[in-house]
């Protein structure tokens, strides 16, 4: 059995690939312009509560702007809602509930803003950006192009997991300038691609068995601010 039809679909599907590594690559250097001109105006301290603000803030900056230029629709990125039945938007909201308790408990147990920070930037903005990106809308960009395949939903899994892993490795310049100079580089890369990669088959899971974003994302909160 093919994959795809043959030769136009392989074609159209690496061209696809193409254009989204290309995507990533300047959405990655957005983000890193952002983040260092955040931090260089501030002198490059070693507060990190500013650290972990100003990379959030880089997420929410550039993700503002794909949204406005993109304009995806909530179906794009996976979260319609019209068509889940009324037990799952419960254990939805329950789950978020629950996202944002075990995100804010640090704080509240500290009472420290560094955590608030740490937890709100890691358990939420960042879930919310990675998974609207590649869940929602290269997920959807994938599906279409491979609906006719018997294993449409395998392929986009398998290859958005890949993109994933690969994508974290544009967080170089967070470990560059990070305050504390964390150790190895090269170790910390490759570290870094594969919980990309063992994350992407989790949320990846859940997106093709549920055919929505909000449980990936919830579950991508949750693996991040429980890792140790």
């Amino acid at each position: 059995m093919h994959l795809f039809r043959p030769d136009s679909d392989r074609e159209n599907f690496w061209k696809l690939i193409f254009r989204i590594i290309v995507a990533l690559v300047l959405i990655q250097i957005a983000r890193a312009l952002v983040m260092n001109s955040l931090w260089f105006a501030f002198g490059y301290t070693n507060n990190l509560t500013l650290f972990h603000l100003f990379n959030g803030l880089s997420l929410i900056i550039v993700g503002t702007i794909l949204l406005l230029c993109f304009k995806p629709s909530l179906k794009d990125l996976g979260l319609d809602w019209d068509d889940i039945g009324l037990r799952n938007r419960i254990l939805y909201l329950l789950g978020s509930i629950f996202l944002i308790f075990m995100a804010l408990t640090p704080y509240i147990l500290t009472v420290d803003p560094e955590m608030l920070v740490i937890g709100v930037v890691f358990g939420i903005i960042t879930p919310l950006f990675e998974e609207m990106l590649f869940r929602g809308y290269i997920w959807g960009k994938f599906d279409k192009k491979s609906e006719k395949s018997e294993y449409n939903g395998v392929i986009t899994g398998i290859t958005v997991t890949l993109l994933f892993g690969i994508w974290h490795l544009g967080y170089v310049d967070v470990f560059l300038i990070h305050p504390l100079k964390v150790g190895n580089l090269t170790i910390l890369l490759l570290s870094k691609l594969a919980i990309g990669l063992v994350l992407g088959l989790l949320v990846g899971y859940a997106r093709l068995k549920t055919g929505k974003t909000y449980l990936s994302i919830i579950l991508h909160g949750l693996w991040n601010v429980m890792a140790p």
